[in-house]
């Protein structure tokens, strides 16, 4: 991030500070239970939903640093399509469905690891690094078809700020810094995240829809009754900055010790050493940066109520020495514990909204993070229909 975009986001939050405020619309959201997948058409709504948003825009499926050499890939599988996401001879990152051209058959069954061919085990078709097809067994008895035609299937993906993204359904070229924005891209390349190492990926289920686990990182009313007895002691109590960039959002969530700054020269100001800085993605990824690294979770809908969070922490080199894998291991405990408290939460709203108490839930002014946050959603989803 720029050092002039930094001051100018330290003083906003100082002028907060002094005055006891919050960044805010001017009024109060109400929105309809139904849109977390409540109502009677449930079903309906997360199908028409899922399809817009999670085929039909890109979404971040891991980190260049997971595949640094020619050879290396891995799968993933959480979007609902099977991907194999592999660095060719020349060195470029790309994506194909993971399944054979032949009967359809998972091609790679590894979660990982560097290979010169993908092999399927069914019958032993052979893909390249670059998705061609490379070999037949018993070639005699395809005659008519065209090698050519019959690579792994490619569906459009780019890297940008270090980060892998994919739309999982095959069609035009995608460009993943014209999706985030310049302004995005170069915040999180100032922060590292390109050139970081990837480290203690992470997995975890919980029982609520993937609206409610967003929405729980995105404002600062919660954090002192939530995490009163973690991490809310280094924050201040609802003060925050909130920043839309077309569909994404980018949340100051500024620490006490930002108060500091006041007394130091500008040119010593340094956002990430009192702030968390929280980017949301969209659909469906956050980006927490911290003080020397960065948290990038992303939320992946498996139905209606449920969710699975896949996670990483981008470190700025490879921890060589135990002592290095305890401190940052050390930082990811703090991370989890507070998601923990917050998907506590979530999974409580999500009984609660089952419950029919409520026909719609109120955001509060000072709530505007999530209400930017579905109103994407609904424009989003209904422009891809």
């Amino acid at each position: 991030m720029k050092p002039e975009l930094q001051h100018q986001l330290i003083e906003r939050v100082l002028a907060h500070v002094e005055h006891r405020t919050t960044d805010t619309e001017r009024d109060a959201t109400l929105m309809p239970v139904a849109a977390y997948y409540a109502g009677t058409d449930r079903d309906a709504r997360y199908a028409r939903e899922h399809a817009a948003l999670f085929r039909e825009l890109p979404v971040i499926v891991g980190h260049v640093a997971q595949i640094p050499n020619p050879g290396d890939f891995f799968t993933h599988d959480a979007s609902g399509v099977p991907l194999l996401i592999a660095r060719d001879d020349a060195g470029q990152v790309g994506a194909f469905l993971n399944v054979c051209r032949h009967r359809g058959t998972r091609v790679e069954p590894a979660a990982c690891g560097a290979k010169k061919a993908f092999v399927c085990p069914y019958h032993a078709w052979s893909y390249g690094r670059d998705g061609a097809l490379l070999g037949i067994p018993h070639e005699r008895g395809f005659a008519q078809v065209a090698r050519d035609a019959r690579g792994l299937a490619r569906v459009p993906c780019d890297v940008a700020a270090g980060l892998i993204f994919v739309r999982p359904t095959p069609g035009e070229a995608l460009d993943a810094t014209n999706w985030l924005g310049a302004q995005i891209v170069d915040d999180l390349t100032g922060f590292g995240l390109a050139s970081g190492a990837h480290y203690s990926p992470r997995r975890e289920e919980r029982e609520l829809t993937w609206k409610l686990a967003i929405d729980v990182f995105l404002e600062t009313y919660h954090l002192r009754p939530v995490h009163k007895d973690s991490i809310y002691p280094l924050f201040f109590d609802n003060i925050g900055l909130v920043d839309p960039i077309g569909p994404h959002l980018r949340n100051i969530f500024p620490k006490r010790s930002i108060k500091e700054v006041a007394t130091q020269p500008r040119d010593a100001w340094i956002l990430r050493h009192h702030a968390n800085v929280l980017y949301h993605l969209f659909p469906n990824t956050l980006i927490l940066v911290e003080p020397d690294h960065s948290a990038v979770l992303t939320l992946w809908p498996q139905g209606p109520d449920r969710t699975l969070l896949t996670s990483f922490t981008v470190v700025p080199e490879p921890p060589a020495t135990d002592k290095a894998r305890a401190y940052w291991d050390a930082n990811n405990k703090i991370l989890y514990g507070a998601t923990a408290e917050d998907f506590t939460m979530g999974e409580s709203i999500q009984r609660g909204l089952a419950s029919g108490a409520n026909k719609e839930v109120v955001f509060g002014a000072f709530e505007h993070a999530l209400a930017h946050f579905h109103r994407q959603v609904e424009q989003l989803s209904s422009r891809a229909r």
